[in-house]
């Protein structure tokens, strides 16, 4: 595992840009997968920002969504494909995209994506935001570490959270569908991002068991930056 420390967003943003940029120049035709959340927003800002002056083209490459809650629909205020949309996949012009429908049959979902991911050869790069429980995704405390995508049960801080991207009062959040831990560790290249002061006790707890060689489910997050292709990106903002 490597720590990198950012002094902002925007720098933050630029390197994992710089990676996945580095990446479609290899491999145009790659499977991406990065957060929805406010995390994510220096990551979608640079990418569009390199598409805009044609620094980088994704008209080949795909893209996957994380995650989804279920029982809303893919347009609703506070949908994650919804926020996909209108803060990134609108601007950045995949060839190809998959994002959870909330309202279809879950466990058909997860069918669903683990197609498309088989079709697009595997994951290339995953950009995580670690949440303040130590989640990925929607792989909450206690996950199963060898589940691919899977239907999850949301924790309460998770759902709680949540509450900041709906404008009015947000729906019960109990279910969601997610990628899985499995999946993360088959991807080619990986990001975990924290960038803010109520991060810091998740991040400190991740580097020391991380350090000491013992990553645990109760800590998703840490099976994650266990992996040796895989980059714990953090701001000073965590530690202010």
């Amino acid at each position: 595992m490597d720590m990198i420390r950012f002094s902002d967003d925007r720098a933050v943003g630029e390197y994992i840009a710089d990676g996945i940029c580095g990446i479609v120049e290899q491999k145009p035709d790659a499977l991406i997968c990065i957060a929805a959340g406010t995390t994510s927003f220096p990551v979608f800002d640079a990418i569009c920002a390199r598409v805009a002056d044609g620094r980088v083209s994704l008209k080949q490459a795909a893209f996957i969504g994380m995650d989804e809650w279920v029982g809303l629909p893919m347009g609703a205020d506070g949908a994650m494909a919804d926020f996909l949309k209108r803060h990134f996949l609108d601007r950045a012009g995949f060839k190809d995209a998959f994002l959870f429908d909330g309202m279809a049959d879950p466990e058909s979902e997860c069918v669903r994506a683990e197609t498309f991911i088989a079709e697009h050869g595997n994951f290339d790069v995953i950009v995580f935001g670690v949440g303040v429980n130590g989640h990925v995704a929607l792989n909450e405390p206690g996950v199963d570490p060898t589940l691919r995508t899977h239907v999850a049960d949301v924790a309460g801080v998770t759902a709680e959270v949540a509450q900041k991207y709906f404008e009015g009062d947000a729906p019960a959040l109990k279910k969601g569908v997610t990628i899985g831990i499995a999946n993360a560790l088959e991807a080619k290249k990986l990001y975990v991002m924290a960038n803010s002061p109520q991060k810091r006790p998740v991040v400190e707890r991740i580097l020391k068991m991380v350090g000491k060689g013992e990553p645990t489910n109760e800590v998703p997050a840490s099976f994650v930056i266990a992996q040796p292709q895989a980059e714990f990106c953090v701001t000073d903002d965590v530690f202010a």
